[in-house]
C-alpha cells in the first residue's frame, strides 16, 4: 500500500512539473521572437499596442521598425483570415490597392499592418518560420514609404 501512495505521489509531482514547462507551440513563439530581435525588429505584443480587437488574438506579435522622425501617419489596416478581406483605416485609407499588394507579399498569417508617429509594423500569427521573419523585414520598408508619401 506504501508503494501505491509513494508512485501516485510522484506521478502527481512530475505531471505538476510537466504542467508548467513551454508547450513546442511556446517555444518556437519565443525562438521567432528571438530571431526578429537579432534581426533588428521589435517586437511588442497586440494587447500593449491597443490595437482594435479584430485581430484573431490578444497575445499576437507585432514585428516593428522605429521612423526615423515624427511623421503624422497614423493608420491602420486588417485582413480578416478567414475572408482574404482587407479594411484601411487612416493613413492607409486612400492606399487600399498598395495595401492589398503589401498583403500578398506577406506571410500567410500576417493580420494587420499599422502605422504610428514613431514606428510601422505588421502584426501575424507566427505559425510561420525565420523565412517568414525575414520577409516582414524586407517589406517593412516599403510600408514605411508607403506611409511617410503623405
Amino acid at each position: 500500500m506504501v508503494w501505491i501512495v509513494l508512485i501516485a505521489s510522484l506521478m502527481f509531482l512530475y505531471g505538476s512539473f510537466l504542467m508548467v514547462l513551454p508547450s513546442q507551440r511556446q517555444r518556437h513563439i519565443a525562438r521567432l521572437r528571438e530571431y526578429a530581435i537579432q534581426q533588428g525588429l521589435e517586437v511588442r505584443l497586440v494587447s500593449r499596442l491597443k490595437l482594435p480587437e479584430e485581430l484573431s488574438r490578444p497575445d499576437m506579435a507585432c514585428l516593428l521598425t522605429s521612423r526615423d522622425a515624427d511623421v503624422d501617419a497614423v493608420g491602420s489596416s486588417f485582413k480578416n483570415p478567414e475572408t482574404g478581406k482587407v479594411r484601411c483605416y487612416g493613413v492607409f485609407a486612400t492606399k487600399e490597392p498598395q495595401v492589398a499588394s503589401l498583403f500578398a507579399k506577406l506571410p500567410i498569417g500576417a493580420e494587420a499592418l499599422i502605422s504610428s508617429e514613431t514606428f510601422v509594423g505588421v502584426c501575424w500569427d507566427e505559425r510561420g518560420d525565420q523565412e517568414s521573419v525575414d520577409i516582414i523585414g524586407a517589406e517593412l520598408p516599403a510600408i514605411l514609404s508607403l506611409t511617410s508619401n503623405l
